[in-house]
């Protein structure tokens, strides 16, 4: 598991991504080294004397005593447990489970448009030969196949060789040529009208079947109490007017989702891409707020809680999130303007100390790991100063560590 906890002076509500066909993504991208807290042995320092109230430049004022009309303790009311839906509840093999993600309806659509693009590519001389069901199904399962085998950045030729070193299911299912032919003209949208959409939106090209996908995945499983965001970098190195440059990742080149998954069972409940700013949007603000708010949508209302990282993290989107019946926990940058002076770090505070703060629902701590070094996070699921007394850390962030890891075991 990643070590995330790194002080930052980026706000991502500066970021903003123009039509380049390739970026290289620094305020949009998530923090890598500011979110997990291992620290053993620490102690809390409990000789030092608070102030009662803490002020911040934005003007909020945080109470170092917590309210008495909070919860006693953090506790999540929602009574949902992780699992499939009424839909999904008699899957007994690995084909329906697949069907559920990408269903009949997909294939179908998948089959006309591959089909389309055929018929405007076949030259006047030749006899057009129509992909059937039963080849594309195929074929989809030669490609996961491949994949599986840990050959789908080999040459197609090479499949199809006679040795006792390939598997000899591609050429048994289909000659090499035929899935040539497939795979040169497999599309996902009418190519007709791609330029028109394309003018609003630059996931044209996909925009129909991802949308259906999405579906499926909020359809087919019913997250359980604790999600997470956070990005996720799938490698590509072709062309791509989105695609993204990450130098601390380890692929670097790639496009970028961003996921919200199932802290318990690590399901991808909700996704979609970053694409920048669109062709006809204006600058860009505030994209780690919109990010969670469009994430969270099907699941407001249900007292869930998500666990996310600095990029994300403000006390308006907690508020936000309040109102929609959500909790959050998470790390916080230190230069918003919520967070008093006497909560950053100071080569004066003792390590292993904590400092809380208190403001409506909300609960700011401020924790020292290591000298001049401090960890802020916000929760609204918490409500009082509990610290554990084994590791000296509070509460907080123990339950950050818990379920802040999801995505990283997606990748």
């Amino acid at each position: 598991m990643n070590s995330w906890i790194e002080d930052e002076s980026d706000d991502e509500e500066s970021y903003d991504q123009g039509s380049a066909s390739e970026t290289q993504d620094a305020e949009s991208q998530t923090s890598e080294e500011d979110d997990e807290i291992d620290l053993e042995n620490l102690k809390l320092d409990d000789d030092s004397t608070p102030k009662s109230l803490y002020s911040s430049k934005s003007g909020i004022t945080w109470s170092s005593i917590p309210y008495p009309s909070k919860k006693a303790k953090s506790s999540n009311d929602t009574s949902e447990k992780a699992g499939p839906t009424k839909l999904t509840e008699d899957v007994s093999s690995i084909q329906d489970a697949f069907i559920c993600f990408i269903s009949e309806k997909i294939i179908q659509k998948i089959l006309i448009y591959s089909n389309m693009e055929s018929t405007r590519n076949i030259a006047s001389n030749e006899k057009s030969e129509d992909i059937t069901m039963m080849e594309l199904k195929a074929f989809i399962g030669l490609l996961l196949l491949a994949g599986l085998l840990e050959k789908s950045k080999k040459n197609i030729k090479s499949l199809w060789k006679r040795s006792p070193l390939e598997s000899p299911i591609f050429k048994a299912t289909m000659g090499r040529s035929r899935f040539e032919k497939i795979i040169s003209c497999l599309r996902f949208d009418d190519k007709t009208t791609r330029e028109e959409r394309k003018k609003t939106d630059k996931f044209a090209a996909i925009r129909e079947i991802w949308s259906d996908f999405e579906d499926n995945i909020k359809t087919c499983y019913v997250p359980g109490p604790y999600v997470t965001i956070d990005e996720q970098l799938l490698p590509f190195r072709g062309k791509c007017p989105f695609r993204q440059f990450i130098p601390k990742k380890p692929d670097k080149y790639g496009l970028k989702f961003w996921l919200c998954v199932d802290v318990q069972t690590y399901y991808v409940f909700n996704a979609f891409p970053y694409l920048g700013r669109q062709p006809d949007q204006e600058r860009q603000t505030k994209i780690g707020a919109s990010v969670v708010l469009e994430l969270l949508k099907p699941l407001y209302g249900s007292n869930r809680n998500v666990t996310i990282d600095n990029f994300f993290t403000s006390v308006q989107l907690a508020k936000e999130l309040q109102m929609r019946n959500l909790t959050l926990i998470g790390t916080l940058r230190k230069n918003k303007p919520e967070i008093p002076m006497e909560f950053q770090s100071n080569k004066n505070r003792e390590i292993g100390s904590s400092l809380f703060g208190f403001q409506d629902d909300l609960t700011l701590v401020s924790f020292v790991p290591k000298q001049n070094k401090a960890v802020l996070v916000l929760s609204s699921k918490h409500h009082d100063n509990q610290v554990d007394i084994k590791t000296g850390k509070p509460i907080i962030i123990l339950d950050y560590n818990k379920t802040k890891g999801a995505v990283d075991t997606v990748d």
